[in-house]
Parts: structure tokens; C-alpha cells; sequence
């Protein structure tokens, strides 16, 4: 997007303008943040910025930066509130313009995915011994064949394939059970940011990181995210029909 050409020289006015009380730790997270940002961990430079903000609230900055990292995950309706802020906040000339161009360019993005939320959507699946799998968008980062569970209270995800995303529990995440069409299994919890299915999307998901030979690399679609739609399956044609409720 073309606010993004801008994230360098941005990107290293934050030194020069965090508080004397909280510099070292905002300058602390500020540089990981950034080193993240470089080696394309977007996941991680997410974190930073959004732990940045928790000590300076009200640095416009800070909220762009994070605004930047939530458009590279692809976290389109998180980054347009970020941008938002950001221009509530009074910020420099330049970072407004740089904020008003990024809401312009997520426009169209967030009318289709309320267009497609409105009016329902159908995805492609594969059968396979028995299951339906079909491609899932995690974070917007990575694609991913999961089983269609709609006995499975929760999503859930493979280790590898959170691992590639940065999604981790919280050291004292909870040891959840979960029942699924392939037998009962657990793991521990996890909140996944975006879930897209075709056009349908969830955000801040509940799910399990489990490690299934049946799943691979994948995961399964549970009902924390099915549970916003009517599902059917059209098994003649080989679709996934979500209506929304």
C-alpha cells in the first residue's frame, strides 16, 4: 500500500520523541519492534508496537507504527481503527497524510468483506477419508487446508502452523479438551487474530494449538468461528455455504 513506502522515515522519529519517564522501555520495544518488522516477523513487530502503546497511549506515533504492522498481517478493520486513532490524536502534517492515504487504500478491502458478510459466501472442499477440509486464511499471513468440524466447540491449529505465525500461548494458558470427528485430543489455548474462510472472516478467535497427524500442518474449523454463520454443505457440488445469522 503506498502509506507503507513511508514506515522508514517514520518509523525513526519515535526516538526522538518518547517521555523521559518511560524512553528507555518505549525505545526498548521501539527498536525491537522495528528489527521485527525488518526481518518480516510481522506478528512479532505487532506485539512490540501494541506493548509500546500500553506506556505512551497518546503518542500518535506509536498507534502508526502499529497501524502499519496490523495492514501487513492484513488485520484490515484492526488497522483502520488504529488509523483512526491516530488522527484523533492530532498528529504531525505528514502522518496524516500518510494515515488518510492507508484509510483510502483499506476502503474497498473492508466493502467487499462487508458486502461478503451481508450476503453469505461459498468456498470450495475436498473430501478426504470421510471429512471435509477446505482452505482457511490465518492472519492473513498463510493458507492452510482445515477440516470442517462442526462438532468442535473451538477452532483449532497445528503447532508448525502456528509456529510460522507467531501465534503462541500465554505461558499460563489453559489445557483445553476438545472433541472433534477424529476422536477426543487437547492443547492448550490460544487466540487467533483473523480467521477467513473465502470472504467470511472472525477476528480474535479462541482455539486450541493441537498437533494431529490427521490435521498435518492445517488445522480444524470449529464452531468458534462457525458459530457466526448457517452452515451447510452442499456435497453434490463439493461447497461450503456460510450464511450469516
Amino acid at each position: 500500500m503506498r502509506a507503507m513506502a513511508r514506515w522508514p522515515m517514520i518509523l525513526l522519529l519515535i526516538v526522538c520523541l518518547a517521555s523521559p519517564v518511560h524512553a528507555t522501555i518505549v525505545d526498548s520495544l521501539n527498536e525491537a519492534g522495528k528489527a521485527a518488522y525488518t526481518r518480516g516477523d510481522y506478528a512479532e513487530a505487532e506485539r512490540l508496537f501494541a506493548s509500546a502503546i500500553e506506556h505512551q497511549p497518546r503518542q500518535p506515533l506509536l498507534h502508526y507504527h502499529h497501524a502499519v504492522a496490523l495492514t501487513r498481517l492484513g488485520r484490515w478493520r484492526e488497522a483502520a481503527r488504529a488509523y483512526e486513532t491516530v488522527l484523533s490524536l492530532n498528529p504531525p502534517a505528514d502522518i496524516v497524510a500518510a494515515s488518510r492515504r492507508a484509510l483510502d487504500d483499506l476502503a474497498p478491502i473492508l466493502r467487499r468483506r462487508r458486502v461478503a458478510a451481508a450476503e453469505g459466501v461459498s468456498v470450495p472442499l475436498e473430501r478426504r477419508g470421510g471429512v471435509w477440509f477446505t482452505d482457511v486464511t490465518i492472519n492473513e499471513a498463510r493458507t492452510a487446508r482445515f477440516m470442517i468440524d462442526t462438532g468442535a466447540a473451538l477452532c483449532a491449529i497445528s503447532p508448525e502452523l502456528a509456529e510460522s505465525l507467531g501465534i503462541r500461548p500465554e505461558p499460563d494458558a489453559r489445557v483445553i479438551a476438545l472433541q472433534t470427528a477424529n476422536g477426543r485430543t487437547s492443547g492448550r489455548l490460544v487466540r487467533i487474530a483473523s480467521i477467513r474462510v473465502g470472504e467470511a472472516e472472525a477476528f480474535n478467535v479462541p482455539g486450541v494449538m493441537v498437533a494431529s497427524a490427521n490435521l498435518g500442518n492445517g488445522g480444524i474449523l470449529g464452531m468458534s468461528f462457525l458459530s457466526g454463520y448457517v452452515v451447510t454443505i452442499d456435497s453434490a457440488r463439493r461447497l461450503l455455504n456460510l450464511e450469516p445469522r
